[in-house]
């Protein structure tokens, strides 16, 4: 399992943006960055999606699922009903009722129902479970990218940062 905390803070140094910049972009205090970089705080999807913006960066680059930075079709708006037909697409390829794809991810089935009705945003820590699980690419589970899936990492690191 990637150290999301870790890898936002090698992001962030790497790209030469201050905690406190990330917080302004964010629209959270430095001492939040902190908390998400310490692992204190999972980041929320919203805010994931605002770094994946602002360093136009795709966020399964930034999970370290990827070498690949950027996908050639992202998109900058996350669409709700277009991540609950995501969802639904996930739950049709893994056999998944919204019973145990509550079950699969620890929640309750009203969680999934709203996930898949598109009146809330699936959590991070849901979205990177079927991620790593699954091997479904987090920008298309949030409606980024139409790459389903995660592209394999090269061995020889190709554009890293």
């Amino acid at each position: 399992m990637v150290d999301i905390g870790e890898r936002l803070k090698y992001i962030r140094e790497t790209y030469d943006v201050s905690q406190e910049e990330m917080g302004k972009v964010l629209g959270v205090s430095k001492s939040s960055i902190s908390h998400y970089e310490n692992n204190d705080y999972i980041i929320p999807m919203r805010k994931l999606c605002a770094i994946s913006n602002y360093l136009d960066l795709s966020i399964d680059y930034i999970f370290d699922f990827t070498n690949l930075k950027r996908y050639d079709d992202m998109k900058r708006e996350v669409n709700l009903k277009v991540v609950g037909r995501r969802l639904s697409e996930i739950c049709h390829d893994q056999n998944f009722s919204n019973v145990a794809l509550a079950k699969e991810l620890n929640t309750t089935e009203s969680n999934i129902r709203k996930y898949r009705t598109g009146q809330t945003l699936i959590l991070t820590a849901f979205a990177l479970q079927l991620s790593e699980k699954y091997s479904y690419s987090m920008d298309w589970i949030v409606g980024k990218s139409n790459h389903k899936y995660v592209q394999e990492k090269s061995k020889n690191k190709v554009g890293q940062l």
